[in-house]
């Protein structure tokens, strides 16, 4: 989920999660992205022996928006997105290649 550390949300046996982009051209090799990311673990997480997501404190659910950029390179489209967690919890940058999907 953009805007969380990875792993932060939830520890569990099942999982589901959502995603929603808008991507739109700025410039030739540059796209712009609007995105919006929810996850949940279910409830599963008392399921996992030791429930390690109660005893880190993860809240199970959790959601995420923001803005990113798509750079279009011979290696696939390099990410980057700013992510504002939907708690008020704190923000965050991630990077990767190709498209989430």
């Amino acid at each position: 989920i953009r805007g969380w550390d990875e792993g932060r949300i939830g520890s569990g046996k099942s999982f589901a999660l959502i995603s929603a982009e808008d991507r739109f051209p700025l410039f030739a090799i540059l796209n712009g992205v609007l995105f919006a990311d929810y996850g949940s673990d279910l409830g599963s997480g008392k399921d996992v022996l030791g429930n390690p997501g109660a005893v880190r404190g993860k809240p199970g659910s959790g959601g995420g928006y923001g803005a990113g950029l798509r750079i279009q390179s011979p290696l696939g489209s390099i990410r980057v997105d700013y992510g504002v967690r939907l708690d008020g919890g704190g923000t965050q940058f991630s990077f990767g290649l190709g498209e989430k999907f």
